[in-house]
């Protein structure tokens, strides 16, 4: 995927992930599309308050986003970066890509390590054979 131009998505992932860092759910509202679809190793949510309510716990254990690369393809908006928890645990990678409509992330696939998240919010549910 090649950078060719922009259509107002990087402005909205940059709110997106700025909510994320600043662990601020409720700004998600504005571009967030109410029938937003998320699909991940969590599985499928559908809506946006489900997905702000899901977010808002993955904000709460996120310390900091270290971002590596950004791909924007029209709406689309591939972001590659590292989650480091807030507890100090071991920092894991993420891929999430946005698709974004009229000013609005209409559907969000995201990848990750599920072990390295269960580590991180609750011990003893993570694989231990790492």
């Amino acid at each position: 995927m090649n950078a060719t131009h922009d259509s107002g998505g990087t402005a909205v992932a940059d709110v997106y992930f700025d909510a994320w860092q600043t662990n601020q759910p409720s700004r998600l509202a504005d571009v967030l599309a109410p029938d937003i679809r998320v699909n991940g190793p969590l599985g499928q949510i559908d809506g946006a308050a489900q997905y702000q309510a899901s977010l808002g716990r993955i904000f709460s254990i996120t310390g900091e986003l270290v971002f590596h690369k950004r791909w924007v393809d029209g709406g689309d908006v591939m972001t590659w970066f590292d989650l480091h928890p807030r507890d100090g645990g071991e920092p894991f990678p993420v891929a999430s890509w946005l698709r974004i409509e009229d000013g609005r992330i209409t559907r969000v696939r995201v990848t990750f390590d599920l072990g390295s998240l269960l580590r991180v919010v609750d011990p003893r549910e993570a694989p231990t054979d790492r």
